[in-house]
C-alpha cells in the first residue's frame, strides 16, 4: 500500500529547510520528518542525495516510520511521548490542507495499529532506563519526598518526580541553585539546617551530607541513595534503603533486557514491512487500496 511513501529525515540540529508545500512535515525536539507521495512528488535523482537528509522510499519508509513513532529510535528507548506527538500531528483537522490527506490519515491509522502491536509484544516490563525512572518507580506509593542535593542528579530525576505531582521538597546547601530549581519547578526548597523530616522518603542525591541529616537517614522508611561507595548497614535504617549498587544492577539488567528485545524487534518489523508489501504485490493492479491523489 505505501510503495509510493516518500520520507526525509534529519536529527540535525538546523537541516537545510525543504520549502516544498507537497511534503507534510513532523518536527519534533530531536529529528524532522519530511512525507510526500511519489505521485504528488516525483523524486529526483539528486534528492537522493539531498545535504543532511537520509531518503527512505516505499516500505523502507513505512518501517521507518513506525521504528520513530513506536520510539525505537529515541534516545529513550521505547518512550511512549513520540506516539502522542506523532497522533497530534496527523490528527485530521491538521491534515485538510495538505495534497494527500486522505492517504496521510489512512497511513496514520496504520501505523498506530502497528505501533499499539510492537509496544504491546515488545515494550512492556523492559524496565527503567535512567535514575529518574527508577527512582520514580520506587516512590510512586510516597506521598511526601525530600531530595538531597542540587547538583546535575537534580537536573536528571526531579521532572519525574514533579511530573507525578507529589510533594517534593528540595534540601541543598547552594543558594542560588535551591533559587533555580524554586523558580523551575513551582517547590518548597529548604536549608539543610531549616528542615526536619517527618513522614518523608528520602532521595540521597549529594555525596556529602551534614552529620545530623545522616542521622535522619536511619529513620525515614524509604531511602533512596544515589551516592557511590557508601555502606549503611540495613538493619539499621527503619524502612527500606536502596544503595547505589542496586540501582546500578537494575540499570544493567534493564539494558540487557533492552539488548534482547531489540533482535527480537527486528524479525518482528522485518515480518510486518513484508506482509504489507506483498498485499500491494497481489492486488490485481497493485493500486486499488491507494487513494487517488489527482
Amino acid at each position: 500500500m505505501w510503495s509510493n511513501l516518500i520520507l526525509l529525515h534529519s536529527d540535525k540540529s538546523n537541516p537545510t529547510p525543504l520549502g516544498d508545500d507537497r511534503f507534510v512535515v513532523w518536527q519534533t525536539c530531536q529529528r524532522i520528518v519530511y512525507l510526500t507521495d511519489n505521485r504528488v512528488f516525483p523524486l529526483p535523482e539528486n534528492l537522493r542525495n539531498f545535504k543532511g537528509y537520509d531518503l527512505y522510499f516505499g516500505f523502507d519508509a513505512y518501517r521507518f516510520l513506525l521504528e520513530v513513532v513506536s520510539g525505537l529510535r529515541s534516545k529513550l528507548f521505547g518512550e511512549s511521548e513520540i506516539q502522542a506527538q506523532f497522533r497530534d500531528r496527523f490528527h485530521e483537522k491538521n491534515l485538510k490542507l495538505s495534497t494527500f490527506s486522505e492517504s496521510l490519515g489512512n497511513l496514520r491509522d496504520q501505523i498506530l495499529e502497528h505501533t499499539k502491536m510492537v509496544r504491546s509484544k515488545f515494550l512492556t516490563g523492559i524496565g527503567k532506563q535512567t535514575y529518574g525512572g527508577i527512582a520514580e518507580s520506587y516512590l510512586k506509593s510516597e506521598e511526601n519526598i525530600v531530595f538531597l542535593g542540587t547538583g546535575k542528579l537534580a537536573e536528571a530525576i526531579l521532572p519525574y518526580l514533579i511530573n507525578q505531582k507529589q510533594n517534593v521538597r528540595l534540601i541543598g546547601r547552594n543558594k542560588e541553585r535551591l533559587s533555580y530549581f524554586k523558580n523551575k519547578h513551582s517547590i518548597e526548597v529548604y536549608f539543610y539546617e531549616d528542615y526536619i523530616p517527618k513522614e518523608d522518603a528520602i532521595v540521597v542525591a549529594s555525596s556529602a551530607l551534614p552529620e545530623h541529616w545522616e542521622k535522619h537517614l536511619f529513620n525515614s522508611k524509604l531511602v533512596i541513595d544515589f551516592r557511590e561507595n557508601v555502606q549503611i548497614p540495613k538493619n539499621k535504617v527503619f524502612g527500606k534503603y536502596i544503595p547505589f549498587s542496586e540501582i546500578l544492577n537494575n540499570l544493567e539488567k534493564t539494558d540487557i533486557n533492552i539488548k534482547n528485545k531489540k533482535l527480537e524487534l527486528q524479525i518482528f518489523l522485518t515480518e510486518i514491512t513484508k506482509e504489507r508489501e506483498e498485499e500491494q504485490i497481489h492486488l490485481q493492479h497493485g493500486w486499488e487500496d491507494l487513494t487517488c491523489l489527482i
